[in-house]
């Protein structure tokens, strides 16, 4: 498949990795002046890779196609924005006027307002949502660090608005599974990203009152307000008409605390969880404030009573990598 990818951030650079690696035609769109420097030095990453039972990380120079200014004429099958949900404003104005023949798959944490930018823009029909829960990872001035997830409940997540399996979207799974990138489709893809929002603004609350993941497994409290925050996350979801209990496995997070803190803090402690966890925190924290907030928000706008949020509120205004 032909694919344009917008960015060489985190997550576009895997992905792009991958797809290229399965014998994927990749191109990078960036900013003027990057151009230059991507392809004369290409991009660093070190991958810890579950899925090849790596135990550490094995370093690549990832070289791809990059270009300043998107061709039209290119007729590219598949575009993918994966920048993240506070930056699409500034995409979504290009994206729109390339020509009709491409897909477009937003691969990105998002919210309702997300969705309704996203449809000012582009035309339902041409659309994909999706999420990159199989991986995770951040970035330093050396190189992109990330974790590939190798278990079945950590996926590619795929779906249309409208919950129909078409045609395309199993064309894009095909190629997502070449990839080894773990395709799971969704009928109810937009239901999926709101829980998965919720939750990931929980989790990253608890560590941000931390200082870090390491502390954040230390001690049960903090995993316990990271289950409180989530279920607060869920009340605002549910307001909202997002059924919750269709959302798997987001729907765990109702289970007694008890047991599902025996659960979560095995998975927190793990090395993979933690390379997530120190790329999620260090490198967006601005993305992962704004997410707390326009949750935060709609509760207070719904008159939902939000306790854990707003006792946690000034250690997510304070925090700094």
């Amino acid at each position: 498949m032909k694919i344009l990818i917008i960015g060489t951030g985190v997550i576009g650079s895997v992905y792009g990795w991958q797809l290229f690696e399965s014998g994927n035609d990749i191109t990078h769109f960036v900013r003027k002046g990057k151009k230059e420097i991507i392809e004369k030095q290409g991009i660093s990453i070190r991958c810890l890779d579950k899925r090849r039972g790596q135990e550490d990380h094995k370093e690549v120079v990832y070289k791809p196609k990059i270009v300043e200014d998107i061709n039209k004429d290119e007729n590219y099958e598949l575009i993918i924005v994966p920048v993240k949900a506070n930056q699409l404003n500034s995409i979504l104005p290009t994206i729109s006027k390339i020509n009709d023949k491409s897909d477009i798959l937003i691969l990105q944490n998002l919210w309702i307002d997300n969705i309704k930018e996203i449809e000012s823009y582009l035309i339902d029909s041409k659309v994909f949502f999706g999420q990159p829960h199989i991986m995770g990872g951040g970035k330093d001035e050396e190189a992109i660090y990330c974790t590939i997830f190798g278990v079945k409940n950590a996926p590619t997540m795929l779906g249309q608005k409208d919950g129909k399996i078409t045609d395309r979207l199993l064309n894009v799974a095909e190629v997502m599974d070449e990839a080894g990138l773990n395709p799971k489709i969704s009928k109810n893809i937009l239901t999926w990203l709101y829980t998965h929002y919720a939750e990931s603004v929980g989790l990253l609350a608890g560590v941000m009152k931390a200082g870090s993941g390491e502390i954040y497994v230390k001690k049960d409290d903090f995993i316990k307000l990271s289950i409180l925050i989530v279920r607060e996350g869920y009340k605002v979801c549910r307001a909202v008409g997002i059924p919750v209990w269709k959302a798997f496995p987001q729907v765990f997070y109702y289970l007694p605390t008890c047991l599902l803190l025996k659960t979560l803090k095995k998975m927190f402690s793990s090395k993979e969880t933690q390379l997530m966890i120190k790329g999620h925190i260090s490198h967006s924290p601005d993305e992962m404030k704004e997410m707390f907030y326009k949750i935060l928000s709609k509760g207070q706008e719904l008159n939902i009573s939000m306790p854990n949020y707003t006792n946690v509120k000034k250690y997510i205004d304070e925090f700094s990598v």
